[in-house]
């Protein structure tokens, strides 16, 4: 088994070295002044080498001094404030080259506590840096502050984009938006995954967002920065589930649901696998709108893009919309405006996304444990049921301009399902294409079999 490096030997100035990462940590004076630690990462987001992490160390060593000397109240301080007021006066501008650069930011939060000293105020450094006009925290409270910025985008998408801009803000908050780089974006990612544990799609997901804010960054007038550090990254993509329903699954778990008090779960199931439409559409569907020949909606997810979905409604959803049906007749209440067609029988309330997925693994569970489906139905999920009315859709003969226009999908989109995710998985395919080749080798005069 091979050893871990020994870290150096012969540290100074508050620089600790912990598995290759080093990190200046405050002396005990210091600490008692206030000043944090500092991760030493160089300006592409990479842990510094032990000349940078040292230079980095020996700034703030001095910086914290010159500023704690200055906090003095006595002739020594009055003295040192003199030198810290001469010291920032002479201090350069920001440089431009990025090591400089980085380098400067290493002790910005001990030059604006030595600004706080000198004009005796509270110095509020975290917040007096994440709160600069130009900040990237200032970008993500800005972000979600435009009401018509987030009238672009989804309800759903904003609580996400919220969730993960705590991210966004934990790495880069104090950095001004202009400064963060491609590169360092790209090792931002690269930690959320290897040191953080997140999945790819996750990490691509965080990274996704806080695209969207840098965007809105470089289209406000001034634009805060010329080009998002996002754009073009080319992170990889997530892998696809490769999972859809079977015709088997679909009709045991279906009358498992019906017979144990899930009905309302078996309609969401039957409805999202026939149409291709996701939970939330469906959950936003009235009995009305799902009891013609065929369904006419625009998907919430995609709204902006305008892609309209027109599946056609086969007799499974026409059970299901008469079992619903007669479920509201049978509740004698008077209704304004349609009526829902997924009803939570727990709340007495319109089924939404979220409360649908929580009662269908609820279902999902409770009719695996009871033998009733096997143990790989637990790993289904509602949302591979957009992908496997693709499949059955491609299985059917379907044209490719046919499916997009039943379920809503770009055709890029539909097109990379079917030949990345489901397609080549599907061994009755598979087995009914070499059949043909065999048929064409026979034809062409090459027996297979000699």
């Amino acid at each position: 088994m091979s050893r871990k490096p020994a870290p150096p030997t012969g540290l100074r100035n508050g620089l600790k070295w912990r598995d290759g990462r080093p990190r200046w940590e405050p002396s005990p004076a210091n600490r008692a002044c206030g000043f944090a630690g500092v991760d030493l990462r160089d300006h592409a987001g990479a842990w510094m080498d032990r000349g940078a992490a040292t230079t980095a160390a020996d700034a703030r060593t001095l910086w914290a001094r010159f500023v704690r000397d200055a906090m003095r109240d006595d002739d020594q301080g009055g003295k040192a404030r003199t030198m810290l007021r001469t010291a920032l006066d002479r201090l350069p501008p920001m440089p431009s080259e990025p090591v400089a650069r980085r380098q400067r930011e290493l002790v910005s939060d001990l030059i604006e506590r030595a600004r706080a000293v000198l004009e005796d105020r509270e110095p509020g450094v975290a917040d007096a840096l994440m709160r600069s006009p130009r900040s990237v925290q200032a970008m993500v409270d800005g972000y979600f502050a435009d009401a018509a910025a987030m009238r672009r985008i989804a309800r759903g998408t904003q609580k996400v984009y919220r969730a993960m801009s705590k991210r966004l803000i934990a790495r880069f908050g104090a950095r001004r938006a202009d400064e963060v780089t491609p590169s360092q974006i790209r090792a931002w990612h690269d930690d959320m995954t290897q040191r953080d544990g997140l999945s790819p799609a996750s990490a691509n997901l965080a990274v996704g967002a806080a695209g969207a804010m840098f965007q809105w960054a470089a289209m406000q007038d001034p634009p805060w920065l010329i080009a998002s550090p996002v754009a073009r990254l080319r992170l990889a993509a997530a892998p696809g589930r490769r999972v859809f329903w079977t015709l088997n699954e679909e009709t045991a778990f279906v009358a498992w649901c019906d017979a144990n008090g899930y009905a309302d779960v078996a309609d969401a199931a039957t409805v999202c696998l026939w149409t291709g439409a996701r939970q939330i559409d469906v959950a936003a569907a009235s009995i009305e709108a799902l009891s013609g020949a065929a369904w006419r909606y625009v998907p919430i997810k995609t709204q902006r893009k305008g892609l309209e979905a027109l599946p056609g409604l086969l007799p499974p959803i026409a059970r299901r919309v008469d079992r619903r049906r007669a479920e509201v007749e049978a509740q004698s209440l008077s209704r304004v405006g349609e009526t829902p067609f997924l009803w939570n029988p727990t709340t007495a309330r319109r089924h939404t996304s979220e409360t649908i997925s929580r009662r269908f693994r609820e279902a999902r569970a409770a009719a695996v444990k009871a033998g009733d489906l096997p143990p790989a139905f637990a790993e289904k999920r509602l949302q591979d049921t957009r992908d496997t009315c693709i499949t059955r859709l491609f299985d059917a003969d379907v044209s490719l301009t046919r499916i997009t226009a039943w379920t809503g999908h770009a055709s890029s989109a539909a097109e990379n399902i079917l030949r990345e995710h489901y397609v080549s998985l599907r061994e009755a395919g598979a087995a009914e294409d070499a059949a043909k080749l065999s048929a064409w080798a026979e034809r062409e005069g090459l027996a297979l079999s000699a």
